[in-house]
Formats: structure tokens, C-alpha cells, sequence
């Protein structure tokens, strides 16, 4: 299993994070959009950090794609 890194005091939030991605992208984000995004950016970091917790073998392959 990982050791999942304890977050600095001088780490950006995602708040920040949002924040830094909306001016870089040119986007005025209300404040509760902000929060909205910055909630699903946890959300999907948490799914991450489950996902690179979870060891593979060779007989999890992924499904061969669907051709018709």
C-alpha cells in the first residue's frame, strides 16, 4: 500500500487550485462555482488515490474493445 502524502501548511488547496485554472483559462467563476469545482476535485482525487492504492495482477487486463 502507498503512504498517501500529508498536505504542507504552505500547500495549494483546491480552491487555489481552481482559482489558478480559472485565471489561467480566462474564466470569472462565482464563488459557489468555485466551491463546487473545488469539492469535485476532491472527490476525484480521492477516487485517484484509491485507484493507485489498488494492485493489478495480469488477469485484471482490461475488456478488449467492442468492435461491431
Amino acid at each position: 500500500m502507498h503512504d498517501t502524502p500529508t498536505p504542507s501548511a504552505d500547500a495549494p488547496t483546491h480552491i487555489d487550485m481552481v482559482r489558478c485554472a480559472a485565471a489561467q483559462l480566462d474564466l470569472v467563476l462565482a464563488d459557489d462555482a468555485v466551491q463546487r469545482m473545488a469539492a469535485q476535485w476532491a472527490r476525484l482525487q480521492a477516487m485517484a488515490s484509491m485507484l493507485t492504492e489498488e494492485h493489478l495482477g495480469i488477469a485484471d487486463e482490461p475488456a478488449p474493445v467492442f468492435t461491431p
